[in-house]
């Protein structure tokens, strides 16, 4: 194995000069594949898809992650978890949640088989698979994945108590539990700026979410400010300018929403992220609505929804679209259609 052209590409990948890593990592492929060298082979696959990952293309990312994997015959995820936590999360992105699900459940009963295995690395492989359990829709065993993490909270690193903090977040926040997603949504940016951890814009923009559904639209508005100055790339740029077009909303800036939505639309449209698309189509429809544009509203209402349904273990979101759908459907005399879509979110609901 090349263990200096892939520290080089490592370096060459942390300075964000991809194309000279790229170069390296397919040459290194390349050798790698024609001496049968399978470990090379799957640790370039690995950076190639890295490189993709900072540069916005999830779809690729993940087409090279998987074969980094097929490649390394499911190599020993002690050693290459980045590379399971990384294909678990696109396949999840990608729609694929229970593939996300299978593929971290037996990761991590690997990882438990190793005698003295590290608690810092269960435990992150348990929240990893508590996010796989919520897209899938399952709530009951991403709960009880995070359960057996949390008697461990005082003994883990200050980087894995944050990854603890920022699932239990993102657990409240979809089974709708505002007021506790705010409260670990705090206790994550606190611990994140505290301890200098990364993930400052991940901390920044879900503390935003949640304080946006609470309606604190000022304070979510300083923590959305935060976070643009951590953005790398148009997957966190898209994120935050759904976040931008539903604060805008609360504010009543109409145009505004339209605008910031619009900006969103273009930068997820291509890259496998249907439910936050389906968000920006909620800001859409609820500006549009607003506007007194009803045709247009419709429509940017049937986008949301859509989106929504593909984003699959999102029901908080998709039951939030259909009440209002329902209730707008209502407003133009359409009852047996509102009627319909009311039912809906109530079958979306938890």
């Amino acid at each position: 194995m090349d263990e200096g052209t892939l520290t080089d590409a490592g370096l060459l990948i942390g300075l964000c000069q991809y194309e000279q890593a790229e170069r390296l990592l397919e040459q290194l492929l390349a050798e790698a594949e024609e001496s049968g060298d399978t470990e090379s082979a799957s640790l370039a696959l690995e950076g190639l898809g890295t490189i993709a990952t900072r540069q916005g293309r999830e779809a690729r990312a993940l087409e090279l992650f998987e074969r980094a994997l097929e490649a390394g015959g499911d190599p020993d995820p002690v050693e290459r978890e980045t590379l399971y936590i990384h294909t678990a999360r696109l396949r999840a992105y990608g729609g694929d949640p229970c593939g996300a699900v299978r593929l971290l459940e037996a990761a991590l009963a690997r990882v438990e088989s190793q005698p003295d295995h590290d608690v810092a690395q269960f435990a992150y492989y348990a929240i990893s698979l508590s996010y796989a359990y919520a897209d899938s829709g399952d709530y009951g065993k991403a709960g009880s994945v995070l359960a057996r993490v949390l008697p461990y909270g005082e003994e883990l690193d200050l980087r894995t108590r944050q990854r603890l903090y920022y699932a239990m977040t993102r657990l409240n926040i979809n089974i709708g539990r505002t007021d506790k997603a705010v409260e670990y949504g705090r206790k994550t940016l606190e611990l994140t700026l505290s301890a200098g951890l990364d993930l400052v814009f991940e901390s920044y923009h879900q503390l935003a979410y949640t304080l946006l559904d609470a309606g604190d639209t000022e304070e979510a508005g300083r923590c959305l400010t935060e976070a643009q100055r951590f953005t790398e790339g148009p997957l966190d740029e898209g994120f935050l300018e759904v976040e931008w077009g539903r604060h805008a909303l609360q504010l009543g800036d109409f145009d505004g929403a339209i605008e910031r939505a619009d900006a969103a639309i273009d930068l997820l449209s291509d890259r496998a992220v249907p439910g936050v698309l389906g968000r920006a189509y909620l800001v859409k429809a609820r500006a549009y609505e607003a506007l007194g544009e009803p045709s247009r509203a419709d429509r940017a209402y049937l986008m949301a929804i859509d989106g929504l349904e593909q984003q699959t273990g999102w029901p908080t979101d998709l039951a939030k679209a259909c009440r209002r759908y329902g209730k707008f459907l209502r407003s133009q005399g359409r009852f047996d259609a509102a009627l319909q879509m009311l039912e809906r979110a109530g079958d979306a609901g938890i």
